[in-house]
């Protein structure tokens, strides 16, 4: 795809996984970020007030590398993670920050397209055993996470819509993966690691609770198809089904070979259930529940990383 993507936070997990999966690409791939050791990153933290001549400044970084006719917008960038209870108001400043200054710099640079990633399970009721709930459905966010994140997608659609903008808001389910930097990011990945290092799993939700996983592979193709497709409108991006924190510990147990201590530190039900069926119908792209095979592969790469 001859094309300029230009990734707003390049740090996260997600984004640093989709930066290695692209480079079969031809696009040319500008990352920013509000710290970097690489020269050819544009360093801007867009998670503070940035003023118009600071903005201007940046855009005229971005314009004087861009390579190609067709440029895309890919907002990665978030502060905090869900149920985070610390630091809210910081958290609150940032992500509100970061949203208002991506479209300040949008305004200046007006992409073919902006993709947001945003979170299906901080925006869905989890309470409901037998439902999948689907992009048709009211989003009813129960976190200060779940209400940035819908905050920032009705942002995005006004601006979209106003501007007459190619916009694409990926809803993402439970991701996992390796991530030597983040031992603790996700349920899968903190488990193991705690499975490893022999140390208490503590579980904040029944053992019948059920959660969409799909990993971060399989997030950055969502992304890649996206683009591909051209997609216009708001998509969850999950696995074909939902699995028990039962079955999930059972296949840590049986990859590490680890008698695990568990902590239940609240037994409360949690079914997230998603309806993937239109992006499944529009692209043709169905994501399997991978996740033995997965959870070899994080526990291999955490092995030889130690």
């Amino acid at each position: 795809m001859e094309e300029n993507i230009i990734i707003f936070g390049k740090n996260s997990i997600i984004a640093k996984n989709f930066i290695k999966q692209s480079k079969s690409l031809q696009s040319n791939i500008i990352t920013i970020s509000r710290s970097s050791n690489n020269k050819n990153d544009l360093v801007c933290n867009i998670g503070e007030f940035i003023s118009t001549k600071d903005i201007e400044s940046i855009v005229s970084q971005i314009k004087h590398k861009l390579v190609f006719k067709k440029t895309i917008f890919i907002l990665f960038a978030w502060c905090g993670v869900p149920r985070m209870i610390a630091n809210k108001d910081y958290i609150w400043s940032t992500n509100m920050h970061i949203v208002q200054n991506f479209l300040n710099i949008t305004t200046y640079i007006n992409p073919s397209r902006i993709i947001f990633l945003s979170s299906a399970g901080a925006l869905y009721p989890e309470n409901v055993k037998s439902y999948k709930f689907s992009e048709k459905d009211i989003p009813l966010p129960y976190t200060d996470y779940g209400r940035q994140k819908l905050i920032s997608e009705n942002l995005l659609s006004y601006y979209a819509k106003k501007n007459n903008q190619d916009l694409t808001i990926l809803r993402i389910s439970s991701g996992y993966g390796f991530d030597s930097r983040f031992s603790d990011q996700g349920v899968i990945n903190k488990w193991l690691y705690s499975a490893i290092n022999e140390k208490t799993l503590h579980l904040y939700n029944s053992m019948t609770s059920q959660i969409n996983f799909i990993s971060f592979d399989q997030i950055s193709k969502a992304i890649f198809i996206s683009l591909k497709a051209e997609l216009n409108g708001i998509f969850n991006i999950g696995t074909e089904f939902s699995i028990s924190l039962k079955e999930v510990i059972e296949e840590i147990t049986n990859i590490t070979k680890k008698n695990i201590v568990i902590e239940e530190k609240n037994n409360s039900e949690r079914y997230f259930n998603l309806d993937t069926k239109k992006f499944t119908s529009t692209t043709g792209t169905k994501f399997e529940l991978n996740l033995r095979e997965n959870i070899r592969i994080i526990y291999k790469s955490i092995i030889k990383e130690n």
